[in-house]
């Protein structure tokens, strides 16, 4: 069974770096060009995936839209937008709505007069 990039998520991950973190022992794998491209950068791994760590679920990893794009206008990138950035919609939404996901039609406390 082979592993997996950390960073990617495509490639298979053939360097293993570990590091103490908060006298811990963590483990990544990367793939040469992910980790060719964290050597470029002049970050560390463990700086590299706490960044990408907060990003989860606060960007489309197809797209690249995040959570401040959909705020600003209110559109998500891609259809890939709603799996990966569902609680920042469902937020908006709320948000929108006075605090109410779930609609209740567009007269919530009119009832309809027959005849």
């Amino acid at each position: 069974m082979s592993v997996i990039c950390d960073l990617c998520g495509q490639r298979p991950g053939v360097l293993t770096d570990r590091t103490v973190v908060n006298n811990g022992m963590v483990e990544f794998h990367f793939c040469e060009q992910c980790y060719a491209g964290i050597r470029r950068s002049g970050l560390t791994t463990v700086e590299v995936m706490s960044r990408v760590t907060a990003r989860l679920g606060k960007e489309c990893p197809v797209c690249g839209t995040a959570a401040e794009d959909f705020a600003k206008n209110f559109e998500f990138g891609c259809p890939e937008c709603y799996v990966h950035m569902r609680k920042v919609a469902l937020s908006a939404a709320s948000a929108a709505q006075g605090g109410k996901v779930r609609h209740t039609g567009k007269r919530p406390n009119d009832r309809r007069r027959n005849g």
